[in-house]
């Protein structure tokens, strides 16, 4: 179905909706920037040689079959061969290194002479184990504590008067008081004691004078109505003259 008799043919919408949808690939479409008075002709386009060459399978090459038997003749060149110098090296198989040993056994045997051995005292002294006092520190070394007589290490890490005296703690100061407990009990001289007329008048809180409910507040009295200002205050009282405006009348 081209797109010429698409266009041509009437029918109803059942049958417009029936058409098969239409093959851009076989038929070409119009261009969308401008438009044609006719439909231009379709061109078929063919193979080349070349591309139906590359199409065509591949032939498949005769393979000669197996040898009919095991043996086979060999040529006179090959029985007449001597390989070179470097065939018959690599021809050689590898050897083992000369440090190498064996594994040895699970159960080994123990010789005559290790049987019949005896240690010698260094080896005795080098058997024991160490034993660490309670106060060494840790990663010191204990020879010296174990053996009676000092070596000249510990001797010259002796301390001094002088670090022995600034090692020893402070001793509290003789008038020293500690904190009161407490809970303490209270002495008889306190609970029997009187206090002074002195302490009485300190003891009694400051008077207040009592506002009656008469007091007016905003009332001025006499001595501030006859009051003058000094020549200070009246300069002080003066604004400036950046402030000073003329009244409008």
């Amino acid at each position: 179905m081209s797109l010429a008799s698409c266009a041509v043919s009437h029918g109803s919408r059942l049958d417009l909706l029936a058409r098969p949808k239409v093959n851009f690939k076989k038929h070409q479409d119009r261009p969308s920037v401008y438009w044609v008075d006719k439909v231009p002709s379709v061109s078929t386009c063919g193979m080349s040689q070349r591309q139906e060459e590359l199409a065509n399978p591949k032939k498949v090459i005769a393979i000669n079959e197996d040898r009919p038997s095991p043996i086979w003749p060999v040529s006179s060149s090959a029985l007449s061969a001597f390989p070179s110098a470097r065939v018959q090296n690599l021809a050689q198989p590898k050897k083992t290194s000369q440090e190498w040993m064996e594994d040895r056994p699970a159960y080994s045997i123990v010789s005559e002479g290790a049987k019949k051995a005896s240690a010698s005292p260094r080896t005795l002294h080098l058997a024991k184990p160490k034993h660490k006092a309670s106060c060494s520190l840790p990663g010191t070394p204990n020879s010296h504590q174990s053996s009676g007589k000092e070596s000249s290490r510990s001797i010259k890490s002796a301390p001094t008067a002088r670090t022995e005296s600034l090692a020893v703690h402070k001793i509290e100061h003789p008038e020293y008081q500690h904190d009161l407990p407490v809970v303490r009990p209270v002495p008889s001289s306190a609970l029997h004691t009187q206090a002074t007329d002195r302490v009485c008048q300190l003891a009694k809180p400051s008077p207040r004078r009592i506002i009656s409910d008469v007091y007016d507040p905003y009332k001025i009295s006499p001595a501030a109505k006859h009051a003058e200002a000094s020549p200070r205050i009246q300069e002080l009282c003066t604004p400036p003259a950046r402030r000073q405006r003329s009244k409008k009348m």
